[in-house]
């Protein structure tokens, strides 16, 4: 079913009627209202997916991904350092690196230091917390951070941020929930991409609301941003670098990476840092 749905595309569609959802919500502001939800379809072994679109205050198309922290084969990998090279990493487009590190789910990350990559390839440096799988090559600012240990527990933490018991582990910008508290603003509104943590800590969200595409989807504040992970299930939520760099890919059932939302630039920006996901096909692909 969801192969079909893929190769024919459908997952990027919109439905003509609310769907209705297989676990219960929280509460939603009415400032965020009639919007159409989709039900969490499955897409791998304990990953799920699902996708919205709110008419008021504005046209806004949210893409979110549910992991079961709990399922079996599920990991993460945030990008790589360069090691002796020069910076911290070098720019890929989301999809690129699903494709390079053969991952199932994949969103940018944190923010980095202008100027922007024109191509893929060029050395970045990442401003904040970037640890891959035990090797921490970009300490700790300002700012907050998700955390991830070798058991697969997650956690957002605030400065002053411990990463000794952590594992993988990426920095973004502020807190959005905090305990189920909205920590956002009625601030600016661009496109945004966000993570998110369940209350019980079995589930990590991921979340991309598309921006800057008049009468198609025009963006979020930060506010807006922390009650759409709410209504999603998360109890505890992070801003992660939004604008232009805002993508969320899922792998394809041929392998090609498959883009869930549509980036604000028209088309794929090549950042610094990812988060990726590996999960077992939900059948045998041989």
């Amino acid at each position: 079913m969801v192969a079909g749905l893929l190769a024919t595309g459908v997952i990027v569609l919109w439905p003509t009627t609310t769907a209705t959802v297989n676990r219960p919500f929280a509460t939603i502001s009415p400032t965020i209202r009639d919007d159409e939800l989709t039900a969490w379809e499955p897409i791998f072994i304990g990953v799920e997916s699902c996708r919205a679109l709110t008419i008021n205050p504005r046209p806004m198309r949210v893409y979110a991904v549910r992991i079961d922290l709990q399922a079996p084969g599920i990991d993460f990998l945030v990008t790589p350092g360069n090691g002796p090279g020069p910076k911290d990493t070098n720019a890929r487009t989301t999809s690129g690196f699903l494709h390079e590190f053969k991952c199932q789910v994949a969103i940018n990350g944190l923010p980095y230091a202008m100027p922007l990559a024109s191509t893929p390839g060029e050395p970045l440096t990442v401003l904040g917390l970037s640890l891959s799988r035990g090797v921490m090559y970009s300490s700790p600012n300002r700012y907050d951070a998700l955390l991830i240990n070798a058991d697969r527990y997650a956690w957002i933490s605030r400065p002053p941020i411990a990463v000794q018991d952590a594992y993988n582990g990426l920095g973004g910008f502020h807190v959005l929930l905090a305990k189920g508290v909205n920590q956002g603003n009625d601030d600016d509104c661009h496109p945004r991409s966000a993570v998110g943590i369940s209350q019980d800590g079995r589930y990590l969200l991921l979340m991309a609301i598309d921006g800057r595409q008049v009468g198609y989807s025009e963006s979020a504040t930060t506010w807006e941003t922390a009650e759409w992970l709410r209504r999603l299930g998360a109890y505890d939520g992070l801003n992660l670098d939004g604008g232009g760099s805002t993508t969320l890919v899922i792998e394809g059932p041929d392998g090609t990476p498959i883009l869930l939302n549509r980036p604000s630039g028209g088309g794929e920006r090549p950042v610094a840092n990812h988060l990726g996901v590996f999960a077992r096909p939900l059948v045998n692909r041989d």
